[in-house]
């Protein structure tokens, strides 16, 4: 069976602990060619606005923490719903929470781009969900 890799994933979390185990985590696996940290939603929301005519500098998959400062998880969904349209369609969403509250993860389906609900740290069958999503 062939071994798919993911190209580019950014991970947002404003906790540099969970940002560091989560790219640990995903560079182990193997799976994943680049990983790209961000510590505030809004500065990755500014990357992705700035990188729209080039797909190569965009991710395939985004792990995004709900519970940040500033620009929480909710206000980079609301903002990339509407951006959506402009380049981004096949930009996958994961929310990566330590939320483990049936609320949330109701509220994270209603998002057409959310692909998934990840409870913090990452499993191996996490990341293979992440894989899969990409390479059906």
């Amino acid at each position: 069976m062939a071994q798919y890799l993911v190209k580019k994933v950014f991970l947002i979390d404003d906790d540099p602990i969970h940002l560091q185990v989560g790219s640990l985590l995903l560079q182990k696996s193997g799976l994943i060619e680049e990983i790209k940290s961000f510590q505030e939603a809004q500065a990755a929301l500014d990357y992705l606005q700035a990188h729209t005519s080039d797909p190569e500098q965009l991710p395939d998959v985004i792990l995004l923490d709900l519970n940040m400062p500033e620009m929480d998880g909710w206000a980079f969904l609301d903002s990339f719903e509407r951006i959506r349209d402009n380049g981004f369609m096949n930009v996958r969403i994961f929310i990566y929470t330590s939320s483990i509250n049936y609320h949330d993860r109701q509220r994270a389906h209603q998002y057409a781009s959310v692909n998934g609900y990840l409870v913090k740290p990452l499993s191996r069958e996490d990341i293979q969900l992440i894989v899969n999503s990409v390479h059906p």
